[in-house]
């Protein structure tokens, strides 16, 4: 009998569409719809796989928090968690639980393939979607981002240095730690450094108007210089979450200088193996003096990284980790 897939149509196709692309590379031909779903926030990214009389509920939960949905979780047969910590062991039900790591949002269908599905999906679930004007810009956005074969591993440059980043007005940890690392790459005077944080659209740059980087970039041209990056910086983002680019960071095989990260992955980053850990300004110009001098060593960190995200964190890896712990 014929797998049947079906996709909580009020999914945040944004978000989530790393995820759709998972299941479409097990099964081909999904379904959206919510009849079969109990009534869930607007997006819920939860799908449900049914094979005869076998039927698996899975969600999949990218949101910042590290906080655990109750009602989500008691549905499912399985709740995979990008934010997931270790106060989520004291959870009810928490053996359903599995860390996933970080995922990015990627674009799954061209342009007539993401009208047919906005349109289908709009007139069918019309009665329920609350924010429609969010709903229809969502697929739109999907379809803005970058298919997941351009996140390609290359030669990155030995002296090259890209870095553009958010200032967030709650989150000062996080605009200090990457201000600390636009500092020390400044201080460089054999690197190329290119980058800052990107001006707020309200003006108020929190202090850090020295850190700016006033030019607009596109997607596109924001990743070929990722890729292009000698090494590149990480730290957990909002709330601590594992940001969307350490994700990418990862797909691209990238040498990481990183702060200590706040939540799980589904393995361990080693320190030195895929992770130059830092904590302060000294250590991030140590990681960096490292890097330059020992390309060997940058080179199999790249390398690692780029493995990691094959075996843990690529859209098929992660739905068929789900599945099998059903």
């Amino acid at each position: 009998m014929k797998t049947k897939v079906y996709i909580y149509g009020l999914c945040n196709v944004f978000y989530d569409a790393f995820y759709i692309q998972g299941l479409k590379g097990i099964y081909g031909n999904l379904e959206f719809n919510i009849s079969k779903f109990t009534s869930f926030n607007y997006g819920t990214f939860a799908c449900i796989i049914e094979n005869g009389n076998e039927t698996k509920k899975i969600i999949i939960d990218s949101k910042d928090s590290n906080k655990i949905d109750e009602k989500e979780l008691k549905w499912c047969d399985i709740y995979g968690k990008i934010n997931n910590n270790e106060n989520n062991l004291l959870q009810e039900n928490s053996f359903k639980i599995i860390s996933i790591g970080p995922s990015f949002g990627i674009k799954i269908w061209n342009l007539f393939e993401t009208f047919y599905h906005l349109s289908t999906n709009f007139i069918r679930f019309s009665n329920s979607i609350v924010n429609k004007r969010e709903f229809i810009a969502n697929y739109w956005r999907q379809y803005k981002r970058l298919r997941l074969n351009e996140y390609t591993f290359t030669n990155s440059s030995q002296y090259a240095v890209f870095f553009i980043n958010s200032i967030w007005k709650n989150e000062g940890k996080t605009n200090n730690n990457r201000a600390s690392f636009i500092k020390v790459c400044r201080e460089f005077l054999d690197l190329d450094f290119e980058g800052g944080f990107a001006a707020r659209s309200n003006g108020d740059n929190l202090g850090f108007e020295d850190f700016v980087y006033s030019k607009k970039i596109s997607l596109k041209k924001y990743i070929k210089k990722i890729k292009q990056s000698a090494f590149v910086f990480n730290t957990p983002a909002v709330l601590d979450c594992h940001g969307w680019k350490l994700g990418e960071f990862l797909a691209m095989g990238k040498a990481i200088i990183s702060t200590p990260l706040y939540n799980q992955m589904p393995a361990v980053l080693i320190n030195r193996k895929h992770l130059l850990i830092v904590e302060n300004e000294k250590e991030i110009k140590n990681s960096i003096i490292l890097l330059l001098n020992d390309l060997d060593f940058k080179k199999k960190m790249e390398i690692a990284n780029r493995l990691y995200f094959d075996e843990f964190l690529a859209p098929k890896k992660v739905l068929s980790r789900l599945i099998e712990r059903v």
